[in-house]
């Protein structure tokens, strides 16, 4: 049985269902992170923390199919460490692991020290929400009917984020400086954010525009 978090239940996707992100992937880690814990879902930044050069990603052990429609997950900040630089987002499987999601080309990260959001630039970000530190749930969310990308702090939506989302992602997570520390949740357990009533307008007016068609 395919791994199904709950607000995909009763989905289009329920019916021909495609392994979904589970976990972070150990081969698919840059040397300065340490993936703690059985269910490979917690992360400790390990490297020298020096400066920017030193930040370090990983990937999930499978990719978000289009298929699913809407996909969803959240990051506890376990530990801000030194800096709080600390990106969270999706990325292409061939992007490299030594830069914060959102720098490296085909990435996308909403960033805790600035509170900005990063698209395939290491130069420049945008405003876009709040930093966050030491004990938030940071959300990220990609919504494959309009290709578009948003966030949640603390179980509250920030709104979209990035558009135009069109290949095939992972979600990624990046630390930078000593100390940091996050861990992930799939769906294994209740999300924070009321993903779920979301997802039925989300799935409700996808369904609206398929019956017009």
């Amino acid at each position: 049985m395919n791994f199904l978090p709950s607000y995909l239940k009763g989905s289009p996707f329920e019916r021909n269902p495609i392994d979904l992100p589970t976990r972070w992937n150990t081969s698919d880690s840059n040397h300065g992170l340490q993936v703690i814990g059985d269910k490979g879902l917690r992360v400790l930044y390990t490297g020298t923390g020096q400066n920017n050069d030193d930040a370090a990603s990983i990937r999930t052990n499978h990719l978000i199919p289009a298929e699913v429609g809407l996909y969803y997950f959240e990051v506890n900040i376990i530990d801000a460490g030194e800096s709080g630089y600390i990106g969270v987002g999706f990325g292409v499987h061939s992007a490299f692991l030594w830069k914060l999601p959102g720098w490296e080309p085909n990435t996308f990260g909403y960033h805790g020290d600035d509170g900005k959001k990063f698209r395939s630039s290491y130069i420049k970000g945008n405003n876009y929400g709040p930093p966050f530190t030491t004990g938030d749930t940071i959300g990220c969310g990609i919504n494959f009917f309009n290709k578009t990308a948003f966030y949640t702090k603390n179980g509250i939506c920030l709104g979209e984020a990035f558009d135009e989302i069109t290949l095939d992602y992972y979600p990624m997570i990046g630390l930078c400086t000593r100390n940091e520390c996050i861990e992930a949740n799939f769906g294994d357990t209740p999300f924070l954010f009321d993903i779920e009533e979301y997802a039925k307008a989300i799935f409700k007016n996808a369904a609206k525009r398929s019956a017009k068609i």
